[in-house]
């Protein structure tokens, strides 16, 4: 096993501090009803505005952010998979599962109003 160097509680800090600002991005971004009320008093949109702009943000929200988050989420599970998988003595299975990631990074997510 020469071709990794792991010390597994930095991979751990790394790990539980990203996940941890994945998940406060992720909760400020599932919440537009906040924005919405401030964005309506400040410009003084009307009913009609404000309920197109709830709709846009919530369409954002399940569909491009929602997969962004959910790439994020799998990649930080794969990369303690692959430690894991490291420290337990397997690196042919660690380097595939790195291998995986690579990939799934490489993913783009659709463009808003691409129907993809």
């Amino acid at each position: 096993m020469t071709g990794w160097r792991v010390d597994p509680a930095g991979v751990t800090l790394i790990l539980t501090q990203t996940e941890a600002e994945v998940e406060a991005v992720n909760k400020a971004l599932a919440g537009p009803a906040d924005s919405i009320t401030t964005v309506q008093d400040g410009a003084g949109f009307d009913g009609i505005v404000t309920s197109a702009y709830s709709a846009f943000l919530q369409e954002q929200y399940e569909g491009t952010v929602t997969q962004i988050f959910g790439k994020y989420k799998g990649a930080l599970e794969g990369t303690a998979n692959a430690a894991n998988a490291y420290l337990a003595g397997d690196e042919e299975i660690a380097t595939s599962i790195a291998a995986g990631l690579n990939s799934v990074a490489a993913v783009a997510p659709p463009l808003p109003g691409s129907n993809g």
